[in-house]
């Protein structure tokens, strides 16, 4: 037996009904699966800062939209060089003050998610794992895949010759 045929992963058989089970088509909820209510203000949370740091975009577009038209007024003459300054300052700093709204939402919205995604990850660790300590020790031994049914299979080969 060559090396390459000494390491080689027998196929599934297609009896297994929980290796070959098909795949249903889950639509997004799918991903709240594991979601109770401990996990909710946190979803809330990244919800509502993803909803602020949204808007934030689109009022910015407005607020240069209204520096851009205070140039185009001082062109025309409409307004003079003191007033567009006074003007063009004033937009300034209600830019920068939703920049640093938006600053902070975003870095809130984040924290919520990641946390959320912790949580979630956490909660399928468990439901997992509570799910695998109810089973009767010989589903174990019955594997046809997984580190049971590999163990035995790797410790029958013959030892590989040294290179």
């Amino acid at each position: 037996m060559s090396a390459n045929e000494a390491w080689r992963v027998e196929p599934e058989k297609q009896d297994d009904p929980i290796v070959h089970e098909p795949i249903q088509h889950l639509g997004w909820k799918s991903l709240f699966g594991f979601t109770n209510r401990k996990h909710l203000p946190f979803l809330g949370g990244a919800v509502f800062f993803g909803i602020v740091a949204g808007l934030a975009l689109p009022a910015e577009a407005i607020l240069y939209g209204l520096v851009f038209n205070q140039f185009a007024n001082f062109g025309s003459g409409a307004i003079t060089g003191p007033k567009l300054l006074e003007n063009v300052s004033k937009y300034c700093a209600y830019m920068t003050a939703i920049a640093a709204v938006d600053w902070f939402a975003n870095s809130i919205f984040f924290v919520f998610w990641l946390t959320f995604g912790e949580l979630q990850a956490r909660s399928a660790r468990n439901h997992i794992f509570n799910s695998l300590l109810v089973k009767d020790i010989t589903w174990y031994d019955t594997r046809r895949s997984g580190i049971g049914a590999f163990l035995p299979t790797i410790q029958t080969y013959e030892t590989l010759p040294a290179s």
